[in-house]
């Protein structure tokens, strides 16, 4: 399956019911995200809207436009969602393949929204880009 795909998405929650010991991996992280990807293949941005609470994953929905688009510049409605993180394709890529450490990608990636928040559950955010990784991905 391509990395960033609606298969990806549909494996990833059929994963996530099926792993009851996800919650534990997850280190309990409780997040409401918005992860943008920009100038991904074909030439688009992709907006995953990912809901985390106590480890579970309860949703994740995909967005897609074609690149530049305004998912790179709209405002977050921190009553709906925690932070935004926006980094191109192939730093997502890094991240995710564990290329580059999520210190390392700082330069990279935009972080919108509560950042405290987020920083507090670092742990966690790395255990969700590992269970990504654990997918058959194609990039």
């Amino acid at each position: 399956m391509k990395f960033l795909s609606k298969e990806m998405i549909d494996e990833m929650m059929k994963r996530a019911e099926e792993d009851p010991e996800l919650p534990e991996k997850l280190k309990e992280l409780t997040i409401r995200l918005l992860m943008v990807g920009t100038d991904c293949p074909g030439n688009e941005d992709r907006q995953y809207t990912i809901i985390v609470t106590d480890g579970k994953l309860i949703s994740i929905e995909m967005e897609i436009q074609s690149a530049p688009s305004e998912l790179r510049t709209a405002s977050i409605d921190k009553t709906k969602f925690d932070s935004r993180v926006l980094c191109p394709y192939e730093t997502l890529l890094d991240l995710v393949q564990e290329r580059i450490s999520m210190v390392a990608s700082l330069g990279k990636v935009k972080i919108d929204g509560d950042l405290p928040t987020l920083m507090t559950q670092i742990e966690g955010f790395i255990a969700f880009l590992q269970f990504m990784n654990t997918l058959p991905l194609e990039y």
